[in-house]
């Protein structure tokens, strides 16, 4: 597909649509509008609430339609760019595309914008069912450190058209833009290409969005569909859905040419790119590699002993993250220094507080199974679980070798804590609570002296909750106040 817009003037007076006003759909018009667009916003709110959020740009409005995503909402529009939230068999969007009209992501937007406004700024795109945030952070501290001029965006922080929109205004200046996608992000490129990329991992997750492991891993791999021979792709080589993707590459680049540059990571095994071996993460290049990358990464050497987070999914996260950086030309030692003293994000393996020699952890973040996997991990034993929420399709099963070694019992909350206890319940102890604040006080009730409660709750938390950020936070206030 070519781009849309070819050049800035481009964007005036034509009619574009944006279908769903979360962050990101806001943050789209507001780019938009500023370059002269006429805009059709459709979001399921109430128009009154849309003309709300609209407030500081409704001369640039010219139709809202409110109350959901009718078929005929985007007649007459030159192209829709669709919010992440809003799936593409959405009734209007499939629609749109049966009449020819353009449909793209706020991720693409902004990048063919971006793209003309700074054409040699670096793109680093990070995606993967778990970890993305911790890693992309990581690759901006490392940047950072290394004296680069770095943005955070995408998933994370403040979405890309909002960094767009600073950097089109003089505001900010960046060499490099670091960015956490998701699969839904994923869903609505067509033009965008990351010089580097990188996929942590695929495991089942989003299966209520989804309509199989194959079409939410093709989801992934878009990350590195416009690739080119100069292009950098980091895959985590433990993780077989992750590696199945180079299926899809070579589809891809049968067309193309040349593949880009591949790296791995791998905690079990040496491989081009990171590798763990005796408690140390050691790097190893391709020949064909320019000389400066080749041998900063030769001769950079990690040790665990010294990572600030832990975890076993801490040390792929760091693996990955590293490499991005050094193949983007950060210097070894910038990411030796960030590593001693990065305490990770918050929901991430969070320590909360220790009582009576039990450890209070908080890992709301672990929204699937296999983050789940990954928490339990990290642990010799003795956990008390506390899981459930809104379950969206997981294979809860999955766990149950990993309870069957880590887990002493399960307090269980939510909509999805039925379908738990059937999946783990004759393997361990197991307790019903109704809220947050009855599931931590359960745990401590049944705990001993060098346990670990830990939340991963493995779901979704809208059934009690605003996000997993409020799901954390009101665990942590309840673990403060024991």
């Amino acid at each position: 597909m070519q781009r849309l817009i070819k050049e800035l003037s481009e964007v005036k007076n034509k009619n574009i649509a944006i279908v769903g006003l979360g962050k990101s759909g806001l943050a789209v018009a507001h780019l938009l509008s500023y370059l002269g667009a006429e805009l059709v916003i459709n979001d399921k709110k109430r128009e009154e609430e849309i003309l709300d959020d609209l407030a500081s740009i409704r001369g640039s409005i010219k139709r809202v339609a409110g109350g959901g995503h009718p078929p005929d909402v985007l007649e007459g529009v030159d192209f829709v760019v669709v919010s992440p939230g809003v799936p593409l068999n959405t009734p209007s969007i499939v629609s749109a595309i049966y009449k020819g009209i353009p449909v793209i992501g706020d991720i693409e937007i902004s990048w063919q914008i971006l793209n003309l406004i700074k054409p040699d700024v670096k793109i680093i795109g990070i995606t993967g069912s778990n970890g993305k945030s911790t890693t992309s952070t990581l690759v901006y501290e490392f940047l950072k450190k290394d004296g680069k001029k770095v943005c955070l965006s995408g998933n994370i922080g403040y979405p890309m058209a909002d960094a767009v929109f600073r950097v089109l205004n003089k505001e900010v200046d960046f060499d490099y833009f670091v960015l956490e996608l998701s699969s839904f992000q994923l869903e609505g490129i067509k033009s965008f290409k990351p010089d580097f990329a990188a996929i942590l991992n695929i495991t089942p997750d989003h299966m209520d969005r989804y309509s199989g492991m194959r079409e939410y891993i093709e989801a992934k791999a878009k990350i590195f569909q416009n690739h080119d021979k100069d292009s950098y792709l980091i895959l985590n080589m433990d993780d077989k859905n992750t590696v199945s993707v180079i299926e899809y590459l070579r589809g891809v680049y049968l067309r193309k040419g040349r593949l880009p540059h591949i790296l791995y990571f791998s905690r079990y095994q040496k491989v081009y790119g990171a590798y763990l071996i005796d408690n140390q993460v050691r790097f190893n290049p391709r020949e064909e590699f320019p000389e400066s990358v080749f041998s900063e990464m030769e001769k950079t050497v990690l040790s665990v002993d010294t990572f600030r987070i832990k975890g076993v999914h801490n040390i792929e996260n760091i693996m990955a993250a590293s490499l991005l950086a050094l193949c983007a030309g950060c210097k070894g030692e910038s990411i030796k220094e960030v590593v001693k003293e990065f305490p990770g994000l918050p929901h991430r393996m969070e320590y909360v507080r220790e009582i009576d020699g039990v450890l209070y952890v908080n890992d709301s973040k672990g929204t699937n199974v296999d983050a789940v996997v990954k928490s339990l991990e990290s642990f010799p034993g003795n956990v008390i679980l506390i899981a459930g929420g809104r379950d969206k399709d997981g294979d809860f099963t999955r766990l149950r070798e990993i309870v069957k070694e880590k887990v002493k019992s399960l307090v269980l909350i939510g909509e999805a804590k039925e379908k738990i206890a059937n999946a783990l319940g004759d393997l361990v102890p197991y307790y019903f609570e109704k809220d947050m604040r009855s599931a931590v006080l359960k745990a401590k009730e049944i705990a001993e002296p060098n346990d670990i409660v830990l939340l991963s709750p493995g779901c979704a938390s809208f059934d009690m909750f605003k996000n997993f950020e409020h799901r954390g936070e009101v665990f942590k206030e309840i673990v403060k106040s024991l």
